[in-house]
């Protein structure tokens, strides 16, 4: 049975430029306090109309987006080359604990498979916490 929590099509995310659907990642730009952009590619999956990854708690761009909450993004290769359009919009964070959490890590799942074990068996092995980030994009 499939979780109607979980449910993502990568091609007809309202949205997002077409480009997502193939993207293998985003290339997530946030803000240190000083205002230097940091550019990271991720991992990504459409949600309700949000982009959605997972990261652990100790890297920099949780801190950075618990200081500023905008972002911009655009759907990337894994080396972070840009193959569309650069969005502006708002980052919000959610705790693995959040059944939020579970659709958006069961989409992420199904999207990048062993890969994606791998790096879970990787970041449980280091004691990393995950936490879940979904961006809303601004209204054009």
């Amino acid at each position: 049975m499939t979780d109607p929590m979980a449910q993502s099509d990568l091609d007809s995310d309202p949205a997002h430029p077409p480009e997502f659907a193939s993207a293998e990642c985003i290339n997530l730009v946030t803000r240190r306090r000083n205002g230097a952009e940091v550019a990271t590619p991720v991992w990504f999956v459409p949600w309700n109309d949000k982009v959605c990854l997972r990261t652990a708690t100790r890297f920099g761009k949780v801190k950075r987006l618990r200081n500023d909450p905008l972002v911009r993004y655009a759907a990337c290769d894994w080396d972070g080359k840009v193959s569309g359009p650069w969005l502006e919009g708002r980052a919000e964070l959610i705790l693995a604990t959040d059944a939020r959490a579970t659709a958006i890590d069961r989409l992420l799942d199904a999207r990048y498979g062993e890969r994606r074990a791998e790096m879970n068996r990787l970041m449980q092995a280091e004691g990393m916490e995950p936490i879940f980030i979904a961006i809303t994009a601004d209204a054009p």
